[in-house]
């Protein structure tokens, strides 16, 4: 029986060397872990940096030297606990990223105005300074419908036909539907019928400009503007080279906006029947922008605004 007991009692004591034993290891692993960590020279030098951010954000300092009054140009917002420090990216960095990614979007939006031969005195322009003027309503509606549509309007291949005298907004509204779009991300290219044409024809003698590339361009953006597509002002020629862009893009389900001033007999009568058969069928019927001559307009107003100036100078001298 006192055998018994003397072994049991051993057990004990050697259970309880055991778990002092490991009591032991636990702790000496935290004290080991904790001076890894602060002996950490990486972590030194960052706590010492900390320091003097924190010192600076919650002292004395005039704040009104820095741009951001809260980190003091640090990026970083210092918080003080017990003996450490920790720090947060502060908002002004976030603020600054904004920022860069607004003028890096500026920058793509002016790339692609230049790219899409947007004309200085239409850019910027919105549908805001489309007037809703008697004879102009239809057409801006579709245009808007256009631009709000325009991923289904795509993906059929439908363009627009705008017609009318000159001035009455045709190349104004286009403008603003291509304007529209590039902010959509759309790839647009506005040309001038004659000029584009020239331009074509431009590159047969000159070994540094490939006819290829721009007619490649033309027939691949997402939206074309054709603008002043006047039959009497073309030769056959002239009307052939533009019509294989055009068929080009009909056939591959790509819009294209026609300007003219011509009407639409007029255009049947200089145009191959097929030409015109195929812009109806793709584009529908040409939409008619009539209505007060707009460029006369606004050369009235330039004309009293002149009265009125030299009017002020005459009152002056007297």
């Amino acid at each position: 029986m006192a055998q018994i007991i003397q072994e049991d009692s051993k057990k004990v004591i050697n259970i309880n060397q055991n778990t002092v034993k490991d009591a032991s290891k636990i702790q000496n692993s935290k004290r080991s872990m904790y001076q890894s960590t602060t002996s950490d020279p990486v972590d030194k030098i960052k706590q010492i940096k900390w320091k003097q951010a924190w010192e600076l954000q919650n002292g004395n300092a005039d704040k009104t030297q820095f741009s951001c009054h809260i980190c003091c140009d640090k990026k970083i917002v210092v918080k003080k606990e017990g003996n450490k420090f920790t720090a947060d990216d502060c908002k002004c960095l976030e603020q600054k990223k904004l920022k860069e990614r607004k003028q890096k979007e500026q920058k793509k939006y002016e790339n692609s105005i230049k790219a899409a031969e947007i004309r200085e005195e239409f850019e910027g322009k919105t549908f805001d300074d489309f007037q809703w003027l008697k004879g102009k309503k239809e057409a801006k509606y579709a245009a808007m419908d256009y631009v709000d549509n325009f991923d289904f309007y795509q993906s059929k291949g439908i363009g627009l036909t705008f017609v009318g005298k000159c001035g009455r907004g045709k190349t104004l509204l286009s403008h603003i539907v291509s304007q529209e779009l590039l902010k959509k991300d759309h790839t647009v290219v506005n040309v001038v019928a004659k000029e584009f044409y020239d331009d074509i024809k431009a590159t047969y003698d000159d070994p540094d400009k490939k006819t290829s590339d721009l007619i490649t361009s033309a027939k691949e953006v997402d939206l074309l503007v054709i603008d002043n597509l006047n039959a009497q002002r073309f030769g056959f020629d002239e009307i052939d080279k533009l019509f294989i862009i055009i068929n080009h893009r009909i056939e591959n389900k790509k819009p294209t906006i026609i300007n003219s001033t011509c009407s639409l007999d007029s255009l049947e009568k200089k145009l191959a029947p097929d030409h015109v058969s195929r812009l109806i069928g793709k584009n529908g019927d040409p939409i008619q922008i009539s209505g007060i001559d707009m460029r006369k307009k606004h050369g009235e107003a330039i004309t009293k605004l002149r009265q009125q100036n030299i009017g002020k100078l005459k009152n002056k001298t007297i």
